[in-house]
């Protein structure tokens, strides 16, 4: 009895030798449930625009890396990372590429969005692009005219500080909002004297007018757009480790985009159709690279002060104090743990 192991059974069974139970416990064993961890997803869906500042996750794709992380993943194109964003609000998407302005007026109204990390980066992505024979050759000459974008997007955001810079006061211009496929025909049918947009569709409103019927103006540095992976709070959670795979697929395109700068200009051109000497005139300003920083972390509260006054969100004139917490709504802990050195944040530690 002194011998006997705390849970044995006093029964019978006891005098069975020893030998004769192991079959049996092997049979049982088999015959129960493997104790494991959550499975991981079948197939994610991700909901991203054909824009630079996404190409590299586009890039990413066809490099074959999402597949060596064994992730199943379904990109769904949209003609805006704000329409890939709603898409995942309404529940057709698991995760979303969008730029940072859309993000932080959806997180007025959505405490669970979580942003995991920036993918891409320019601070000359956003351009204006005008029509010369409207009358217009320099930037003061857009005073009385109309100017289209897509609204509570990052080249709103970006009309906004390009009219302030330019000493253009908001109601000098009749602004306009289409979504960002109608820009460019709007543009070439002279229903608008101008657009705020970017890449492919400044291209394909060149085409359709004549370069020498168009001018374009840039302020390199005035705005950093940045393009990020967003999902739900409840991604990480219900996929463990699943995040941190994406985040390392896409820093592995991240370098091979760095390495092999001519192959990836030509394989981001197909996927976007964008003409390959445009993007290479573009590609010195754009930084594909997997991180989250400090500054990003500063434009969210910027943008989000812009959205209160614009009456985008609330009422015009509501105090920062409904401002979110952009510092919980920041989830650095994937990207910690699949990019060390990726994160830097003042304020959150990374485990």
């Amino acid at each position: 009895m002194a011998d006997r192991l705390p849970c044995q059974a006093q029964s019978g069974a006891e005098r069975v030798p020893r030998p004769f139970w192991i079959p049996i416990l092997v049979a049982l064993a088999l015959s129960l449930p493997a104790c494991s961890g959550p499975e991981s997803p079948s197939s994610l869906s991700l909901g991203a625009p054909k824009s630079l500042l996404a190409s590299l996750i586009w890039l990413t794709e066809d490099l074959g890396f999402f597949s060596e992380q064994d992730i199943r993943l379904q990109i769904h194109g949209y003609p805006s990372g704000k329409r890939a964003l709603a898409a995942m609000l309404a529940g057709r998407e698991q995760l979303a590429a969008t730029a940072e302005t859309p993000f932080v007026i959806a997180s007025f109204g959505d405490p669970d969005l979580r942003l995991y990390a920036t993918t891409g980066q320019s601070d000359n992505e956003v351009r204006i692009l005008a029509r010369r024979d409207h009358g217009i050759d320099t930037p003061a000459d857009l005073v009385g005219k109309t100017v289209a974008t897509q609204k509570g997007s990052a080249v709103h955001f970006f009309l906004s500080s390009f009219l302030l810079f330019q000493h253009i006061a908001p109601d000098g211009v009749n602004i306009e909002f289409m979504k960002a496929e109608q820009l460019p025909l709007a543009l070439a049918r002279g229903e608008i004297d101008a657009i705020s947009m970017r890449e492919p569709f400044l291209s394909q409103a060149r085409k359709a007018i004549g370069a020498e019927r168009v001018i374009e103006f840039s302020v390199p540095g005035l705005y950093t757009k940045t393009y990020n992976l967003v999902g739900s709070s409840r991604f990480v959670t219900q996929w463990p480790g699943v995040m941190e795979k994406l985040l390392a697929a896409l820093d592995k395109g991240a370098e091979y985009a760095n390495r092999h700068p001519g192959e990836a200009i030509r394989i981001i051109a197909r996927k976007l159709q964008l003409p390959i000497e445009r993007l290479a005139e573009e590609w010195p300003d754009l930084h594909l690279a997997v991180a989250l920083n400090q500054t990003l972390l500063t434009t969210l509260q910027e943008e989000a002060r812009w959205a209160l006054s614009s009456g985008l969100v609330g009422d015009p004139g509501t105090t920062g104090s409904r401002i979110p917490d952009f510092l919980t709504r920041l989830d650095p802990q994937p990207l910690a743990r699949a990019v060390p050195g990726a994160v830097g944040l003042i304020g959150i530690e990374p485990k």
